[in-house]
């Protein structure tokens, strides 16, 4: 169908199953920058949720005029909400590696103290 791999980036004849593997790695890593020190409160976790389900209505060509359920939308792409579970592995990495390689944190939760010696 395509000669060569330019024919095919350039076309809009994607699989579902490329255009997830697209949303996931370039949408979600730029959206995701820096997600390690965030701090969600319930608010910010219904925006992440809505941007996932935005994403797939985008993909799906959904209009919010349709009338078509969130959970549907997620029965088409066949695909569950990710975004969040995402988004904690990347804190629980983060916090992990911070404690790992700051002398501070390594010093208290290992009890060690500085002091000065006795004369």
């Amino acid at each position: 169908m395509f000669n060569n791999k330019k024919q095919l980036l350039c076309s809009n004849n994607f699989s579902l199953e490329m255009e997830k593997k697209i949303i996931q790695s370039c949408i979600w890593g730029v959206a995701l920058y820096g997600s390690e020190t965030w701090t969600l409160e319930i608010n910010e976790e219904r925006v992440v949720n809505a941007f996932e389900t935005r994403s797939w209505r985008k993909i799906l060509e959904i209009k919010w005029t349709d009338r078509i359920t969130n959970d549907e939308v997620f029965q088409r792409v066949k695909e569950e909400r990710l975004l969040l579970k995402i988004l904690q592995n990347r804190r629980h990495s983060w916090i992990g590696h911070t404690i790992r390689h700051n002398e501070f944190v390594v010093n208290i939760r290992e009890g060690a103290m500085s002091r000065k010696k006795g004369q």
